[in-house]
């Protein structure tokens, strides 16, 4: 866990980093000359980078705009949180509601402190940092590919030249991010390369920015596999070595400390505090975890936490008796909301489930039905999953079985199960009382159970459908590699309908509204319109 020390190093940078604003929100990842100003020439490349991994960070999870990252959005469309109304509703994805921040973390502090960082690396001969910060700087911009489809890359470090830069094809930038990554990787493993201090991913660990590296590629490759055949390169991945283990998770950790700076997990700093929760969990993703398989998941109580054990009535449950819901109240003080719901607001925000203590660093349900107050659980000492052990094994697990490459599919899906279970039954122990703990036997009846799931599958496509549900229920905490898993495969199948209208299930987001309007380059574009590697069937909801 990082410390306090580093948090503040992180948000020194911040201070000290130029931020230059022209009328492009995408572009200025250059410097002014200001006498007044710090230089590239006495720019600290540690704080730098740090600076970039936070932001990089918050992109995903958390922006300060409006306290929603690409996380959120893609946990709503993914029925893990709850979507209130229309996919394009003024709560979600319209281009006023993709926040600039969002845009703008990745563009303006990611990549613009990325881009200062690389030439003070090679001219230093830091070819550990350039290699490290390359692999961050690769996996921004397949994430902007990923979210928004053609994007600026070619024209978007040039402000000088290209004050609205372009935006290129999505399937170009792939291509030069996987040849950027193989730069990094051998940059990494120069003799004598200084690795970057204050690491808020790997602690410097050369080994484990290399394992990353080649993730990112396995993972780039079979995001592409509707489009090619790639199973020769991703088996050579596999021969050099991927995250297989949990000491190589790719995860962003946060702290219980609150102040001078909060480092606590996002989700847990505007949830456990004295408004209470202000987040609706989906009521089918619960209900995945408390009676869709005929009993509870091992790690129900370690993902949501009940405030209160009395059942929603009234004003309190204002989707009672109205068509088209699915569930409305599943049961058990379990209260959350069906997909799309949007009746009125009840003051219930001491009695909503929450977040529990994995992966947010919240609270254990023991059945203590308590409201959640600050300091509880693990005091917000969460992660952001970005990419782990279990995720890698479900995509292998895909891999193996729709494109043939190295492996066995369902010693693979085995593998991604447990690797979840143990991730999360481990998360914080301390926090767990013992007498609701889950137990060896109910993982591995768990297991049993999902197997034969397996084995009594008709095909491929249904053996596909049982893995990706349970990556998807691995993925809570990162609903945007759901979004990305469901565009290509279609699966999981029996996602929650819509209550009622909900419009175009989006393909990629929106372009924020700011930069549109800033950018004459940029052509808004709808929902519908696909990322280069989706030829997904059109008809996703």
């Amino acid at each position: 866990m990082k410390n306090i020390k580093n948090r503040f190093n992180v948000i020194l940078a911040s201070l000290l980093l130029i931020t230059v604003f022209t009328s492009c929100e995408t572009s200025d990842l250059d410097l002014l000359n200001d006498p007044s100003r710090i230089t590239p020439e006495s720019a600290d490349p540690n704080l730098l980078f740090n600076n970039a991994q936070l932001q990089f960070a918050n992109a995903f999870a958390f922006n300060e705009g409006n306290e929603d990252g690409l996380n959120v959005r893609a946990s709503e469309t993914m029925r893990m949180q709850h979507l209130f109304g229309p996919y394009a509703s003024p709560f979600s994805l319209t281009a006023g509601n993709i926040n600039t921040n969002l845009w703008t973390s990745f563009y303006r502090e990611t990549l613009k402190d990325i881009e200062t960082l690389l030439p003070i690396t090679q001219e230093r001969e830091l070819l550990g940092i350039s290699g490290a910060a390359k692999i961050i700087k690769a996996y921004t911009y397949v994430t902007l590919v990923d979210t928004w489809g053609n994007v600026p890359f070619t024209e978007a470090s040039n402000a000088a030249e290209f004050p609205s830069p372009k935006a290129d094809d999505g399937q170009l930038i792939y291509n030069a991010m996987l040849v950027l990554i193989d730069e990094a990787i051998a940059e990494i493993n120069t003799t004598n390369s200084v690795m970057p201090a204050n690491d808020l991913f790997y602690n410097g660990d050369r080994a484990k920015w290399t394992t990353l590296a080649r993730t990112l590629k396995f993972k780039m490759y079979n995001q592409m596999r509707l489009i090619g055949d790639f199973s020769s390169e991703i088996n050579t991945l596999l021969s050099q070595g991927i995250i297989d283990s949990a000491d190589e998770d790719f995860q962003f950790s946060y702290s219980n400390i609150s102040s001078p700076t909060d480092s606590r997990h996002p989700y847990y700093a505007v949830t456990y505090d004295a408004d209470g929760t202000g987040d609706y969990m989906n009521n089918y993703y619960m209900n995945e975890f408390t009676a869709a398989k005929g009993f509870a998941d091992p790690r129900l109580r370690y993902y949501f936490y009940r405030q209160t054990d009395e059942d929603p009535t009234g004003d309190d449950l204002p989707c009672d008796g109205l068509p088209g819901y699915n569930f409305c109240y599943i049961g058990n003080a379990y209260i959350g909301r069906d997909h799309g719901g949007r009746q009125g607001v009840p003051p219930d925000n001491r009695k909503r489930t929450t977040y529990g203590l994995y992966p947010v660093g919240g609270d254990f349900d023991s059945d203590q039905f308590t409201p959640a107050i600050a300091g509880a659980g693990a005091g917000g000492a969460g992660i952001f999953p970005f990419m782990l052990s279990s995720f890698v094994d479900f995509l292998r697990a895909e891999s193996a079985l729709m494109s043939g490459t190295t492996g066995d599919p369902r010693a693979l899906l085995e593998s991604g199960i447990r690797a979840s279970m143990d991730k999360v039954l481990n998360f914080n122990p301390s926090v767990v009382d013992p007498a609701f703990a889950a137990s060896t036997t109910d993982v591995n009846n768990y297991v049993i159970f999902v197997l034969g799931q397996y084995d009594a599958a008709a095909s491929n496509d249904e053996r596909l459908d049982i893995i990706m549900k349970e990556y998807y229920l691995a993925l809570w905490g990162n609903g945007y590699e759901a979004w990305n898993n469901y565009r290509r495969t279609s699966f999981p199948s029996d996602l929650e309908n819509h209550v009622s209208v909900p419009g175009v299930f989006p393909r990629t987001f929106m372009y924020p509204a700011a930069e549109v309007n800033a950018n004459p380059n940029i052509n808004q574009k709808g929902l519908d319109v696909k990322a280069f590697w989706d030829t997904n069937a059109d008809n996703l909801d």
